[in-house]
């Protein structure tokens, strides 16, 4: 059922502008034949040797750094192992807010202080800003006890924060920075993108092959500069990777690399077919896809131009302009949240795809006729927050509406997916704020996660 529903599917003309990044356009028929386990002659992952440690080798040369970890369980595998590797128990870290649900994951298994830094907005579009290093400075200041700080950059928009002012602001406070990079491991293959993080000197960065390269889903790296870090991640990913590591998705790895040792060109056509894009884009009257007037903000340091956001700007929402691009383009985007949409865009992108887009965006360009929606979602500050983390998820709780439930603390998070980044974890109160934002996003149909039942039910402490 399932086999022939994605067979059905990969010929039915719909375009991806979304993940994975090789666009089904591999063709290479990978699958049974290739799918063996840790028989002779072919290594250990958790122990490698021979052609894996040769695979391994080649990832860190090629990303510039001293050691690359194959990772076959996604990014998500990456950060638990490396939040794990970087603290002991009840350490404090400084997590920017925008982070992906692993993260959180990461402080809850590791029971974690967890102090939050909440980016700015850039101006009313309900985007994340870059995280800015004053601000880190700022509360490194306030919480010398912080040993780890934990951001997103590039984040699902594409926005990148200064990660070596960052990184130099953490080492002389003496904590570690780990970046969640899965958005950016195209970076240090054209120099129209911003540098990688472990260039700017993060201690570590995971970054998700599968986003944004010709790779397969859960394919990732987790690389970093330091050997003694190095370790502690070979003994963490032992207890949190599979110890049956696929065979097919570490070949695909493998041939991500060999095409990358050769990307030169194809990396050329790719932001040639970007600038061309976005020339041709700056026509529309309604909606827009900023290059740089949106993201020329003095809170923006940087920005991934590989992430196209769609802006409605009022004459509709996100959703529905996602939902007109699949059901009268036969073009399916990566996401919509608010007032845009995102189409991610990789190196395996076809002109076709390009032209496509470009003119269903057009046509629904021409069909705009006055504004009926409000132009963003504003963020919510930071929650009231009573207890950590793992302390909330271990009380004993009940499990009640939401909508009753205002001045209670949560035993859970809830998220929109996606991007997957939670409006409240564990531990924080349920104020009138986050009820008002949570009715206003599913009146516009987007899907509100919980832990453990279906929205609008939720488990509070009492």
């Amino acid at each position: 059922m399932l086999y022939e529903k994605l067979r059905d599917y990969a010929t039915s003309g719909v375009y991806p502008f979304h993940m994975p990044g090789h666009k089904r356009a591999d063709g290479s028929g990978l699958p049974f034949e290739i799918d063996i386990t840790e028989i002779g002659g072919f290594d250990n992952l958790h122990d490698p040797h021979g052609c894996l440690l040769s695979l391994q080798e080649r990832a860190a040369a090629l990303f510039g750094a001293r050691e690359a970890f194959a990772l076959v369980n996604g990014a998500t595998v990456g950060i638990l192992a490396a939040v794990r590797a970087m603290t002991g128990d009840a350490d404090s870290v400084l997590i920017a807010r925008n982070s992906h649900m692993a993260t959180y994951h990461a402080a809850e298994l590791c029971r974690l202080r967890t102090d939050y830094l909440l980016p700015d907005q850039i101006g009313e579009s309900g985007v994340f800003a870059s995280v800015s290093p004053e601000a880190v400075e700022q509360r490194l200041q306030a919480n010398p006890a912080i040993s780890l700080v934990i951001i997103t950059s590039p984040t699902y928009e594409g926005v990148v924060s200064d990660i070596r002012r960052i990184a130099a602001v953490c080492h002389m406070h003496g904590a570690r920075l780990f970046v969640d990079e899965a958005h950016g491991a195209h970076f240090p293959f054209s120099d129209s993108f911003p540098p990688s993080a472990v260039q700017g000197g993060a201690d570590a960065a995971v970054i998700s092959l599968h986003k944004t390269l010709p790779s397969m889903t859960q394919t990732a790296l987790l690389l970093t500069n330091d050997e003694r870090l190095a370790q502690s991640f070979k003994r963490q990913l032992s207890v949190f990777e599979t110890s049956s590591p696929s065979y097919v998705l570490m070949a695909s790895i493998d041939r991500c690399l060999d095409f990358l040792q050769h990307s030169q060109r194809a990396f050329d056509r790719y932001t040639e077919r970007l600038d061309a894009f976005y020339e041709a884009a700056a026509s529309l009257r309604h909606l827009s896809v900023p290059r740089d007037k949106l993201w020329s903000d003095g809170n923006v340091f940087d920005r991934d131009k590989g992430k196209l956001c769609i802006f409605c700007n009022g004459y509709m929402t996100g959703s529905e302009l996602m939902a007109a691009l699949r059901s009268d383009y036969r073009l399916e985007l990566e996401m919509a949240l608010g007032d845009y949409a995102l189409a991610m865009t990789s190196v395996c992108d076809t002109d076709e795809g390009f032209d496509r887009l470009l003119r269903a965006l057009r046509e629904l360009d021409s069909r705009c006729h006055g504004i009926t929606q409000p132009a963003s979602v504003a963020p919510l500050p930071l929650p009231h927050r009573r207890c950590p983390i793992s302390e909330a998820i271990a009380a004993d709780g009940k499990m009640t509406d939401i909508r009753q439930a205002e001045g209670k603390v949560s035993r859970e998070y809830i998220r929109v997916y996606p991007p997957g980044i939670p409006m409240i974890v564990p531990g924080e109160v349920i104020d009138r704020q986050l009820l008002q934002l949570l009715g206003d996003l599913e009146a516009k149909g987007h899907e509100i996660l919980t832990d453990s039942a279906s929205f609008p039910f939720i488990s509070i402490i009492g």
